[in-house]
């Protein structure tokens, strides 16, 4: 069996020793190719139907599956392959042969060992090219051919780095023909031409990319290309490096602390105009001392390694010295995991922090990860592991094995565990002997940074030989720990070295005594925050444990407001907070103002807080201030102002303190209060914090109703059974308690749900009865908001012109109250009510307008909304050149907000464009999806546009039972 061959990069092929190449049988096709791609894998009966049917299911799709396989092993045997080369093994079927026996397999092989020409050699056309265009066998088609792609890349990467110019270029320009907004091309091209002395015509790429993005997208270039531009016209860009890194991340042959490379990448393998860019690393504020050979030796694990760990204990420098190699390589993107509970789903964090609004919690949260990052060429460093190992371990292993570019750079104080991990044990920094020269205390990286950091904190720092040997002690007694060495230098304000050095001796005897295994480095550095706290008189003492309630920082105001009780006023905090800056366990941003604790000294100041009996007390102020906070912000989050900021800043305080109390009195402020932040971005949390309190008991009826009012509000754009109950349970309460103001806003909520469905005259009565009571409150905002309403139910009833001066009022309306998000929002649906009307240059113009405000303003569901809009409106005009590109953004930007509506538009796009190009079978298919995404949540006359279309599809591809349905649904 070693020698046989299951080929699917091209036509479905499969070869056994001595026999010639044979293809199945069409319908047999696509089996063994869903069977291959996981060779030696059971794949279940449900994922084989699933393949091969997709909807469209026999009367008895089990038989049919038995009857398929069987025909499948027969061809097999004809092939010459062994009898037992297809099992049946529950709860599915196996293709028992070796992973290396696919082509596929190979590739990614010889992709990894950096033998791309061979790689590519295994291709022999399209993958999958016979398969069928089943949902499954599009999708993997086109991941197999962006893995293609991306190899082509790292190939060419290669070939500029060996300085093969000439040849590179010629590739790379019939590439960019086929493939003319992915940025690494152009990249690449301009790396080629420049280096091959063809300064202007590299110059030249970056403007042909620049303005086609400009047009067809509306959008820039990447940071990083245009720093790459830069440096061709200043003529500053790096030489290639002498032997090519592997594929991803980009790793420099530089030393560290010197500039990093042009990136090698700048743009994932993946990435579409609409994915976030990797995050920034930090600058570096303060000097990197004595780690230049551990950077070293980090980025050569990782040019080999998939995972690797920096351990050690707290204070270390793990998370200094993992920062600083992310700054030597390209592509990196920082996640911190500093801002979780020990019990938080690090999924979740993982996928916010790479951009991905998505209401998935744990698998589902790894799965999203894993698709945004299956193609991407990216470090990812991940800090502050260890209060969430298990979970850490867990997501990283699986972010690792669903991808083939991404590199993880882990701190913690323990290994994650994980196959694959390559751990580097971070030791103490190097300190001087007892009979060292003055010279040979000097050049020790421990003194080095003593030396740094006092002189930080006393300039003037006297340096004569007795201070040199006094810090030389200091760094022995701490062991040459960077954080207990840098506390110690932060005394040298107050104290002279010698005093230092004196203070140390008895408190840290366990440093000379004790192992040195990790179980005692674990000791140094309780010891060193140990002898830090018992320096700290009784008022610095108490602040620093009540600090550790925040989470992600905290403002100078909420310090004041929390720890400011019972032996410390509000006005003594300020106080003691600088002093607890200056003495470095609190760390200070002077550029926002904000201050943190790192991770280590957090969860020593918790241990204290339980200790003293407040960590209760100081967890109800907490959730107190910040439901204040929630209460002055959060309904202003919809106007402009620095209302959405500060809130957006203080999230992990604000998810930390529902956690706490979220059936508290002061937990029902919380979350009332964010209803208007959740509802311009993830609604999905508000939705758990309201289904939280209202499963609980003890409520007043004004609460509920509030709740019900705002559950229904936050479902509006996508009503389901539930939300309509909760809004009109919550009109029938605020009636009963005799709450006008509040029963308009239930009735408007009511009417809004009405877009889609039900009683038009009725609900245009619920609004103009809710626009009397809500008249001129919040700015004219509610106002504004009933006219978008009436425009929607006019929309609705194809009332179009009339919709669109309702749109055209609310607009006016919503922007005198200086909303922020819903003018787009509106500009979107005038674009639709002019498009509808016949006007469609104009509503092109109107859409455009809508998705470039909802771009600068970062709403990703008003964006996804205002291409699908513009998309259609393009293909009215029968101008469809920049359609396929609005339709791709559109799908990858709702992807990120789990939206169902716009996925359903742009499917129906698809449809359009493939049916316009002769393709009945692609844009039928494309119309089942968007039919099943909209359900009954669409405008009545473009279901029915909708139906029209799968109906003409189906008819046109011979699927005359499934056109028969479409025409039957227009009626």
């Amino acid at each position: 069996m070693a020698q046989v061959s299951i080929r699917v990069l091209g036509p479905i092929e499969v070869q056994a020793p001595g026999h010639p190449a044979v293809s199945p049988a069409p319908a047999l096709r696509a089996l063994l190719a869903r069977l291959a791609t996981t060779p030696g894998r059971v794949v279940s009966a449900d994922a084989l139907i699933d393949a091969l049917w997709g909807e469209e299911l026999p009367a008895d799709a089990a038989n049919a599956l038995q009857i398929r396989v069987s025909k499948l092993r027969r061809a097999l045997t004809r092939a010459g392959l062994d009898a037992d080369a297809l099992v049946t093994r529950a709860p599915g079927y196996l293709l028992a042969v070796p992973a290396d026996a696919v082509d596929a397999y190979r590739f990614d092989q010889l992709v990894a060992a950096g033998a791309h020409d061979e790689a590519l050699g295994l291709w022999r056309g399209p993958a999958l090219a016979d398969a069928g265009d089943s949902e499954w066998a599009r999708a993997e088609r086109g991941r197999l051919e962006e893995k293609r792609l991306a190899a082509a890349e790292d190939r060419l990467e290669r070939l500029v780095g060996a300085g093969r110019h000439a040849e590179a270029v010629a590739e790379l320009e019939g590439l960019i023909a086929e493939h003319p907004l992915r940025e690494r091309l152009y990249r690449l091209l301009m790396l080629a031409l420049y280096r091959g002395g063809r300064q202007a015509d590299a110059l030249a790429v970056h403007q042909r990319l620049r303005a086609r993005l400009a047009d067809e997208l509306g959008i820039d270039p990447s940071p990083d290309l245009q720093a790459l531009t830069e440096a061709i016209l200043r003529q500053q860009v790096p030489a290639a490096p002498s032997a090519a890194p592997p594929p991803a991340p980009v790793l420099p042959t530089s030393e560290p602390g010197s500039p990093a490379p042009a990136p090698a990448s700048a743009t994932p393998a993946a990435a579409s105009p609409a994915a976030p860019a990797t995050s920034p690393v930090p600058p570096r504020l303060t000097s990197f001392v004595g780690r230049d050979a551990d950077v070293r030796t980090t980025l050569d694990q990782l040019r080999t390694a998939r995972i690797v760990t920096l351990t050690g204990p707290g204070g270390v420098g793990k998370t200094t010295l993992a920062l600083e190699t992310a700054r030597q390589a390209a592509d990196v993107h920082i996640v911190r995991l500093a801002g979780l509970a020990p019990q938080a789903d690090v999924a979740e964090s993982l996928a916010t922090q790479l951009g991905l609004q998505t209401p998935a919690t744990g698998d589902q949260a790894v799965e999203a990860v894993v698709e945004h990052l299956r193609h991407r060429h990216v470090l990812l460093v991940v800090d502050n592991c260890e209060h969430v190992i298990d979970s850490a371990a867990t997501v990283i292993d699986r972010v690792v094995h669903g991808t083939t570019g991404v590199r993880i750079l882990a701190t913690s104080r323990e290994a994650l565990a994980v196959p694959g991990e390559t751990q580097i044990a971070v030791g103490p920094l190097a300190v001087p002997v007892e009979t060292a020269t003055l010279e040979e205390i000097a050049a020790a990286p421990a003194v080095r940074l003593f030396l740094d950091r006092a002189r930080s904190v006393r300039p003037g720092l006297p340096l004569d030989e007795d201070a040199c040997r006094a810090i030389a002690e200091i760094c022995r007694q701490l062991d040459g720990m960077p954080l207990a060495v840098e506390l110690a230098a932060a005394r040298a304000k107050a104290l002279p070295p010698a005093e230092i050095a004196g203070r140390l001796r008895d408190r840290f005897a366990l440093l000379t005594a004790g192992p040195r295994g990790s179980e005692a480095r674990h000791r140094t550095l309780r010891a060193t925050i140990d002898w830090s706290h018992d320096l700290l008189p009784a008022d610095e003492r108490r602040l620093l444990r009540r600090l550790a309630v925040f989470r992600g920082g905290w403002t100078l105001e909420a310090a004041e407001e929390v720890c400011g009780f019972a032996g410390a006023e509000p006005a003594d905090v300020p106080d003691l907070l600088f002093r607890l800056v200056d003495r470095s366990l609190v760390t200070a941003d002077p550029a926002t103002g904000r201050f943190r604790l790192l991770v280590t000294i957090r969860e020593y100041a918790s241990g204290k807080l339980r200790d003293a009996g407040e960590e209760t007390e100081v967890a109800r102020r907490h959730l107190a201030h910040y439901a204040d906070l929630a209460e002055r912000y959060g309904p202003l989050t919809r106007f402009t102002g620095p209302a959405w900021d500060r809130i957006a800043e203080e999230q992990d305080n604000l998810r930390a303190a529902l956690e706490f109390g979220p059936r508290s009195p002061d937990g029902l402020r919380l979350t009332l209060a964010l209803i208007m932040f959740w509802n311009y971005g993830r609604r999905f949390e508000g939705v758990r914090a309201i289904e939280a309190l209202l499963a609980g008991d003890g409520l007043s009826d004004d609460a509920r109703a509030r709740l019900l009012q705002a559950y229904g509000f936050l479902h509006v754009y996508y009503p389901t059974a539930e939300s309509r109950a909760a809004s009109r349970a919550s009109l029938a309460l605020f009636e009963a308690l005799g709450d006008e103001h509040n029963a308009a806003i239930a009735r408007l909520t009511i009417a809004f749900e009405g877009q889609y469905g039900g009683d038009a005259p009725e609900n245009l009565a619920l609004v103009r009865r809710a626009r009397e009571v809500l008249g001129d409150v919040d700015r004219g905002w509610w106002r504004a908001m009933t006219y978008h309403v009436e425009g929607l139910i006019e929309l609705r009833t194809s009332a179009f012109e009339a919709s669109a001066g309702h749109f055209r009022h609310s607009l006016e309306l919503f922007r005198a109250a200086d909303d922020r998000l819903m003018s787009s929002a509106l500009e979107a649906h005038l674009g639709i009510a002019l498009r509808e009307s016949g006007r469609l240059d104009e509503a092109v113009a109107v859409l455009e307008r809508a998705a470039d405000q909802c771009r600068r303003t970062g709403s990703l569901h008003g964006l996804a909304f205002a291409l699908v809009q513009l998309a259609h409106t393009r293909l009215d005009a029968g101008r469809s050149e920049r359609v396929p590109a609005e339709l791709a953004e559109a799908d990858e930007v709702a992807a990120r907000v789990r939206n169902p509506r716009n996925p359903a538009w742009a499917a129906w796009g698809r449809a359009r464009l493939a049916l316009a190009a002769g393709d009945a079978v692609a844009a039928a298919d494309d119309c089942r999806r968007a039919a099943e995404l909209l359900a009954d949540r669409e405008f009545p006359w473009a279901r029915a546009r909708l139906w029209a279309t799968y109906a003409e599809a189906a008819r046109a591809a011979g699927r005359l039972d499934e056109a028969e349905r479409a025409r039957g649904a227009i009626i």
